[in-house]
């Protein structure tokens, strides 16, 4: 344990209204947890009490029959509650590897740092953001019928601030927070955004209809007043927790693609000047969407651009390396060696930087498979991407492509549709296509890969990928002349296609499937 020792000795039975530690202020009375930026965190509730304990300690270790008392009460609860807890806890701190919140063999848990008591008289810190990322609340839902779903609509709204919480791009506001906004339903949006400081605002309501549960749910631009999406959900009145997981899940999913188009249309209409690091990033995604040249190398330029604004923006990074790579398989790098290095530098450097956003582990992931050929590393970090948010459409996808290059073609499909079940109107169907057209032909199903390398290339004509993969399949498919019209249109748009140039761009780990590949182009008339 370190020296750092508490400048407040915490008397018995008493409940110090605000702690801070490591930046970060704990607020047990008022339930809210404050980030550095004095912001406040989502964070589970059990998680709080813990780190609210562990505060109110002083110092001291408390072993883990004491904490199960003091959290759980008389609550019949094991030791897997406590080690959840302490899990969640230590990622609402950015505390992964356990430096902060400690644990010490048979003695317990501590927050090993200096601790000092703020003071509760004075004004409570505003909610303001240091980066411009776009900041959401999810208001209480109102509850229709029966008053005991009470609970499970609280329960479910806190699940779902959990669950965009998990999107690193997007600022939760805490539940708590939330949940006292005294939001009524005549109240101005605008108003209530204010006070949260929240640009967008979730509300909704739940009740009970015939032998299941309804939940109405809206995404709302707060400055505007503008309603940017709503559904309806149902779910039958069984398993509590299946309830949560289907509708959180599908909530989640439905809203993270919604709420990034109207923060790129956002930035969109405040015209080019004066831009800060994330409209720098925000402003790159439709070039790479677009999967073209132009677009590719305008993406590249404005995150070159956010990364000079802010060196430490790592998800920029990581977006970045995968434009990159981009640029090699469009045929605009003309140095192979050189754009793979770079890629690869920069994700690793965007790695090293921060292990704990899906986003960024998911993008890092597939370039090490897909263009480094480190199929067990990228395949451990999209598992990783995946178990800490299974709500990333995007995620699937690039799982999809790295379960391609491990030769896992209906592990690939089954993560392809998952991806088009969460958001089946990606700005990327035409690369969610392109890898379901490169699956089907290492599966062997050339007819299929044919019809879904066309839909790729009905989306983005200049796509090399989709028909690199057309033009191998028509060849096994019994359509030569076909195969080599195919091939024609790939050479005028990628002058410096060749089968040494495939081979080095396709570290497949079955090198078997790889040839069958490279034959199928040479036959088709692709150069050595």
């Amino acid at each position: 344990m370190t020296q750092n020792q508490p400048n407040y000795a915490p008397e018995e039975n008493a409940v110090p209204e605000a702690i801070g530690f490591e930046g970060f202020v704990i607020e047990p009375a008022r339930g809210r947890l404050l980030g550095r930026d004095g912001g406040e965190i989502a964070i589970r509730p059990k998680a709080f009490e813990l780190l609210a304990v562990l505060a109110g300690a002083g110092g001291r270790p408390l072993g883990k029959a004491e904490l199960l008392d003091r959290i759980w009460a008389r609550v019949n609860v094991t030791e897997d509650s406590l080690f959840q807890a302490v899990k969640d806890a230590r990622r609402a701190i950015d505390d992964g590897e356990g430096r902060l919140l400690r644990h010490l063999p048979r003695r317990g848990y501590l927050l090993d740092c200096r601790l000092s008591l703020v003071d509760s008289n004075a004004a409570p810190p505003a909610i303001t953001h240091q980066d411009d990322r776009p900041s959401l609340a999810v208001l209480p839902f109102r509850l229709l019928g029966e008053a005991g779903h009470a609970y499970l609509a609280e329960g479910l709204v806190e699940e779902i601030s959990i669950a965009l919480s998990r999107f690193r791009w997007l600022i939760v506001i805490a539940h708590a927070s939330a949940a006292r906004s005294g939001a009524g339903d005549g109240e101005d949006v605008a108003a209530i955004g204010s006070r949260l400081g929240a640009r967008y605002l979730v509300d909704g309501s739940f009740g009970g209809e015939g032998g299941s549960l309804l939940v109405r749910c809206r995404l709302i631009d707060a400055q505007s007043t503008r309603q940017i999406w709503q559904e309806s959900f149902r779910a039958g009145r069984g398993e509590i927790v299946a309830l949560y997981e289907t509708m959180t899940g599908a909530i989640a999913a439905a809203m993270e693609p919604r709420l990034l188009k109207a923060e790129i249309d956002r930035v969109l209409r405040k015209g080019t000047g004066d831009l800060d690091a994330f409209d720098c990033y925000l402003r790159a995604l439709p070039g790479y969407y677009a999967r073209s040249r132009g677009g590719n190398a305008s993406a590249i330029a404005l995150l070159e651009r956010a990364l000079a604004r802010d060196p430490h923006f790592v998800l920029a990074r990581a977006l970045l390396a995968r434009c990159v790579a981009t640029a090699i398989w469009l045929g605009a790098e003309q140095d192979y060696q050189f754009g793979k290095q770079r890629a690869l530098e920069l994700a690793r450097e965007a790695l090293t930087a921060d292990r704990s956003d899906p986003q960024i582990l998911a993008l890092c992931g597939h370039l090490f498979s897909v263009l480094g050929g480190e199929h067990d590393e990228g395949r451990a970090l999209l598992d990783l991407s995946l178990r800490l948010n299974p709500n990333s459409a995007e995620a699937w996808r690039l799982g999809a492509w790295v379960a391609v290059w491990s030769g896992e073609a209906d592990l690939a499909l089954s993560r392809a549709a998952e991806a088009e079940r969460l958001d089946p109107l990606s700005p990327l169907q035409a690369d969610l296509l392109a890898v379901r057209s490169a699956a089907l032909f290492y599966a062997g199903r050339y007819d299929e890969a044919v019809t879904a390398a066309r839909r790729s290339l009905a989306n983005v004509p200049e796509a090399t990928t989709p028909r690199r993969y057309l033009t191998a399949a028509l060849v096994h498919a019994g359509d030569l002349p076909g195969a080599r019209a195919e091939l024609a249109e790939l050479v005028r748009l990628q002058p410096n296609a060749s089968l040494g140039r495939t081979r080095a761009m396709h570290p497949l780990r079955d090198k078997a499937s790889l040839e069958r590949y490279v034959e199928a182009l040479r036959q088709a008339g692709m150069p050595e």
